[in-house]
């Protein structure tokens, strides 16, 4: 993700071009006062999925699912659905670099 480093006072002014900017080019910009970053201008996407993201960080039992996942795809144990719902295991195929 692009982004500008701007100060409120400056932002301020310039509210309605930067919302647009966000809005169709996906820029992002951080807002500092007194040179500090404060807050953050981004794309409403981009902030939903940080919002998604920490809510699955958060969820104990997700993390739990998603690591014993990780373990299972390292140790081969991959499963997959045909068209009728039945289970099968999944040979992987070598990956092209």
């Amino acid at each position: 993700m692009r982004h500008e480093i701007l100060s409120v006072s400056k932002a301020k002014g310039r509210l309605l071009e930067l919302t647009r900017k966000v809005q169709e080019d996906g820029r992002a910009y951080i807002l500092t006062r007194d040179g500090e970053p404060v807050s953050a201008l981004v794309p409403i996407e981009d902030y939903e999925s940080l919002l998604e993201t920490m809510d699955v960080l958060a969820d104990k039992k997700t993390m739990r699912d998603l690591t014993a996942a990780l373990a299972d795809e390292r140790q081969g144990r991959l499963y997959k659905r045909d068209k009728n719902g039945r289970w099968s295991k999944y040979k992987r195929t070598k990956r092209v670099a």
